[in-house]
């Protein structure tokens, strides 16, 4: 399979995969601290485990206001450069496929762990690992994720240059 194609794969099941699993977990608030922690307005709750929306349309209300589309798009981002990583390995070699895809990886769980999943992921240690980025704006850990992934694709792309060299050219008649 062809690098981009792969990237654009892997890139395309994260972030559905994100998507799915956001609105699986999503649980309906029970305090109105925990609305409030899920975006919503103090009027917005009735009760324990009640809002003034039904729990697909409360799920996509608290998508938007968390602004989880940038953790849906860090990840998608990060995984199709994992993709794109490891279907270079042939030209790039074994050390650095490696280190790129776990480069990948940790960029894809920096941004799982300030995601509103991270409660869930708490389970297997990753939430704590939010407390350490709890200050940082998803749009900035976005941004970093793409700057990182683009500057990764362009160096494992560069390195069929210079690890082939072009024959030089026949010197044309005179």
């Amino acid at each position: 399979m062809r690098p981009r194609t792969l990237a654009l794969v892997l890139a395309l099941v994260g972030g559905l995969g994100y998507l799915g699993l956001s609105h699986l977990l999503f649980e309906m608030p029970q305090s109105a601290t925990a609305a409030e922690d899920c975006g919503f307005l103090p009027e917005e709750f009735l009760g324990a485990g009640q809002l003034t929306y039904a729990r697909g349309q409360a799920w996509w209300i608290s998508f938007q206001r968390k602004q989880e589309i940038f953790s849906l798009l860090s990840v998608a981002a990060a995984l199709g450069f994992v993709g794109f990583a490891l279907a270079t390995a042939r030209r790039n070699g074994a050390g650095t496929t490696a280190g790129a895809a776990l480069g990948g990886g940790a960029l894809a769980v920096s941004a799982l762990c300030v995601s509103c999943l991270a409660p869930v992921l708490s389970l297997v240690g990753l939430g704590m690992a939010g407390s350490l980025l709890a200050g940082v704006p998803k749009w900035l850990i976005f941004l970093n994720t793409l700057l990182l992934t683009g500057w990764g694709a362009l160096y494992l792309s560069g390195r069929r240059g210079s690890a082939c060299k072009l024959p030089d050219a026949p010197a044309r008649p005179a």
